[in-house]
């Protein structure tokens, strides 16, 4: 019997091939997204853990204090610590060079007597001078290069070449080049490798490593020499295998990876309505069929089997094709990835081939063929279902489609409403992802009156299509009239689509006008001068004195130098912007909530208090008054909660605290920002000139007035929703595909209609017109449930999203001169999408179409 059925079905999907073919695409579309997605994000942490494991070398411990390092002390406590065998000091700083096709180097300044025991560096004996280049690293400014850089520059060993160091350009010899492997292969093959005690000097770090990687004895555990180490080091120094740094990095990024995914599903969620848009029309091409089989005694179960086999069979085939051309995608996905993890958080992966995971794969297949699965309960629930006397009528005796009754719509309402209530009124959780779910309460019920919400719209439009396309506006409007539940599986793809385009530009545009308010009132200098053309960068920093020459200059009234960097804090981290207060809180009092102005201004610029922002409180749970506490390298830092503000540059939360009491416990004298005030009347785009001829050919700086300062920040935020914007124009392009498979369903379902109107005079422009116009329907109407999901997933996005994923909300802002912008583009690409079916309904013939049932 089953055999008999899956003939039945192969001879209807040679009957519908392009039926057949734009479903299985659409599933296709749907997992290659998804897919090239959860590879991008796989390739990342892949990338991430290998840098980290080819620094490491052979360590098996490694001890860092966050990114401002330790006393250099430190270091004979190691090496006097039973069962350390090896421990040697590293500093780890990437540099801007001189050469201008050239972007960054990664300096790796080591102890060049004992280096070799924990990292094998594979030296180019054919272009080195001497027999162990690190020892002659010892030499001042001397350097080894990676034979990629080398090569690419066409350096060879005594050739010279500059680099951007804190207190200006320095001049480096090439001692000689190591091969591309072990510490070779990171950051593209952009590494170097100098004298750790020369690196102290070259990049302004004081008697300060940034981390020690030792290697235990054979005879004495890990663990062991791990707790020995905690208990002689200060608290605010870590002692952690390398895979625990690599996780460090792997959460830092965390919230951007999280929120990439959840955009990848639009895609999958897309893909199920188009496959319950085409197994209800399926249904309905095989109404009489269906009812023949049912009355020559196959049973319900058999049927209904029949439907959701071809599901299988579609979404094995779609998802197998998806993975396939999600794996091409998965490059440039990373690639986008690893921009935005740069810029935004300041870490840089090492460019690495996506690879072909497993459980990504099976991951993928598995919703894939879910999804088509799920599309395709309901109509193969209603074909068996069918009764079989109604089924071998003819064409004109059939009913038209049923509308959900009053209770389902009711039921519908409710549960909208429901999940509306519990996002608005259910506190927020920073990292409960179940909180996701009110948003599927409020789909679920969308999706529940939709027919309801198809039905009302175009009653509405009818007479305005009427009125501008005639009557064959007015036909194109009752077909959806008369098939709401088919009309809604379309306008339902459509729906989903727009509503994450629409959310995502209003969650833009709130993050934007957020920005804005808080850059006007925190980030308010005249002229910015910051070291990196990222948020923030980890290890190039300026020094003190290049303020004290940018103060110096005529129409300068102050300078602030600004420390922005992560610390370790209670088993993750936190940001620190360690500033000058006395100048902040004149700039930035209305900003700041908590004690009065006063009591602020004299206790933080004494360094008895500090700041924290909004997220940062809702984090870690803290209050105005709770006493914070941080672990530093040379002890702990005890301070009252003075205040809160907002700020935004850290999804973990930022600590406020005087740039002197930061220097004082992390003796850290670093500067990532210069934030410059000019006196009145002294025009920003002067001083930029000055102080960009200041530090030209000395300092590697960016330097913005405060208008370009906050379009680079714009910027910014662009490139962080760079992959959320790719995502959602492959969903709308899934739903154009479910508008060409219905409007062509639909032809083929009329085609007695189109004939009749062909015989009584009717012309081949009028039949395209009325497609056509169906288009232009279907589009209007999806604008409309649109815009209306879109509201209601905008407020889910700003209240809940960003809690669970940053720790702040965003407030609401709904974008409608963008959903009014937007109808005639949907309608333009809905005409595109209906040309073809359009010419195959005027080039029918006439006979054929009449005799059609």
């Amino acid at each position: 019997m089953f055999g008999a059925l899956w003939l039945i079905t192969f001879k209807q999907w040679r009957a519908h091939r392009l039926r057949v073919a734009l479903t299985t695409l659409g599933i296709a579309l749907g997992v290659a997204v998804f897919f090239a997605i959860r590879t991008g994000n796989a390739t990342l942490l892949d990338s991430l853990r290998g840098t980290v494991e080819k620094l490491a070398g052979k360590a098996t411990l490694q001890i860092a204090a966050g990114e401002s390092g330790f006393s250099e002390k430190v270091l004979d406590t190691v090496r006097a610590t039973p069962g350390v065998q090896v421990a040697e000091p590293v500093i780890e700083t990437i540099v801007q060079t001189s050469f201008p096709d050239e972007g960054t180097l990664l300096v790796l300044g080591v102890d060049t007597t004992g280096d070799h025991e924990l990292r094998d560096y594979q030296f180019d004996r054919s272009q080195t001078q001497i027999a162990d280049p690190l020892v002659f690293l010892a030499q001042p400014n001397s350097i080894l290069l990676s034979r990629a850089f080398a090569d690419r520059h066409g350096l060879k060993v005594g050739d010279k070449f500059s680099l951007f160091a804190s207190d200006g350009k320095k001049e480096f010899t090439v001692q000689g080049t190591f091969k591309p492997v072990g510490v070779g292969e990171v950051f593209g093959g952009n590494v170097a490798v100098m004298d750790v005690y020369s690196a102290q000097v070259v990049f302004h770090r004081g008697r300060k490593f940034d981390r020690i990687d030792l290697m235990n004895s054979s005879n004495v555990p890990v663990e062991v020499v791990q707790q020995r180490l905690r208990a002689q080091l200060p608290t605010g120094v870590e002692v952690d295998r390398p895979e625990v740094r690599s996780q460090a990095l792997e959460n830092a990024v965390t919230a951007m990876r999280v929120g990439i995914l959840i955009t990848s599903f639009v895609a999958l969620l897309v893909g199920v309505y188009i496959i319950f848009n085409s197994f209800t029309i399926a249904v309905n091409q095989r109404w009489k069929e269906i009812g023949i089989l049912r009355a020559v005694g196959v049973e319900q179960g058999n049927v209904s089997r029949m439907f959701l086999c071809e599901a299988l069979l579609m979404g094995v085939i779609g998802s197998l094709v998806g993975i396939a051309g999600g794996f091409l995608l998965a490059s440039a996905a990373n690639r986008v990835m690893r921009g935005m993890v740069a810029a935004v958080y300041g870490v840089v992966a090492t460019a690495s081939p996506a690879r072909l995971h497993l459980d990504q794969c099976a991951i993928a297949f598995v919703l894939g063929v879910a999804a088509s699965m799920i599309g395709a309960w309901f109509p193969a629930r209603g074909a068996a279902c069918l009764d079989p006397a109604l089924a071998l009528h003819n064409i004109e005796a059939r009913h038209h489609e049923s509308v959900l009754g009053w209770k389902r719509t009711g039921g519908g309402v409710l549960l909208i409403a429901a999940g509306s209530a519990l996002v608005l009124w259910t506190p927020s959780r920073l990292g409960l992802p179940i909180q996701f779910a009110f948003a599927a309460i409020v789909l679920l019920g969308l999706t529940i009156v939709l027919p309801k919400l198809v039905l009302w719209s175009a009653r509405v439009l009818r007479p305005i299509m009427n009125c501008v396309g005639g009557s064959e506006g007015a036909l194109a409007v009752d077909a959806m009239i008369q098939t709401p539940r088919r009309s809604s599986a379309t306008v339902g793809a459509l729906m989903v689509g727009l509503m994450f385009v629409f959310s995502t530009a209003s969650y833009i545009q709130s993050y934007r006008q957020m920005i804005d308010r808080w850059m006007n009132q925190v980030l308010n200098a005249d002229i910015f001068v910051a070291t990196s053309a990222m948020l923030r960068s980890t290890s190039y920093h300026f020094t003190e004195d290049l303020g004290r020459q940018i103060a110096a200059l005529p129409g300068v009234n102050r300078v602030e130098n600004v420390r922005f960097t992560a610390i370790p804090y209670r088993g993750d981290t936190a940001a620190v912007n360690a500033i000058e207060m006395d100048g902040f809180l004149v700039r930035s009092q209305k900003a700041i909530e908590g004690a009065d102005f006063r009591t602020l201004h004299d206790q933080l610029t004494r360094g008895d208090g500090v700041l924290v922002s909004r997220n940062f409180a809702l984090r870690w749970g803290v209050r105005v008054g709770n006493r914070l506490t941080l672990e530093s390298p040379t002890g702990t830092l005890e301070r009252p909660i003075l205040g809160f503000l907002d700020d935004y540059r850290s999804e973990k939360g930022t600590i406020f605290m005087d740039r002197a009491l930061y220097k004082k416990y992390w003796a850290d004298d670093a500067v990532d920002f210069i934030d410059v005030d000019l006196n009145p009347g002294v025009d920003q785009l002067v001083m930029k000139q000055e102080v960009e001829h200041l530090t030209a050919g000395s300092f590697h700086a960016f330097v913005y007035t405060n208008a370009e300062f906050k379009r680079w920040i714009s910027s910014l935020v662009d490139q962080f929703f760079t992959l959320n914007y790719m995502q959602l124009v492959v969903a709308v392009m899934i739903a154009i595909l479910g508008i060409v498979n219905t409007l062509l369903i639909s032809v083929s379902e009329r085609r007695r209609e189109i004939g009749i109107v062909r015989a009584i005079g009717g012309l081949r422009s009028q039949i395209r017109k009325l497609v056509l116009l169906e288009a232009v329907a279907v589009a209007i109407v999806g604008v409309i449930v649109g815009s209306i999901a879109g509201m209601l997933n905008t407020v889910f996005m700003s209240h809940t999203v960003s809690v669970v994923l940053a720790g702040y909300s965003v407030p609401f802002y709904f974008p409608w001169e963008f959903v009014l912008f937007s109808v005639p583009i949907v309608t333009a690409v809905s005409l595109a999408a209906g040309m073809w079916p359009a010419r195959h309904a005027a080039c029918m013939q006439v006979i054929e179409a009449i005799g059609y049932e």
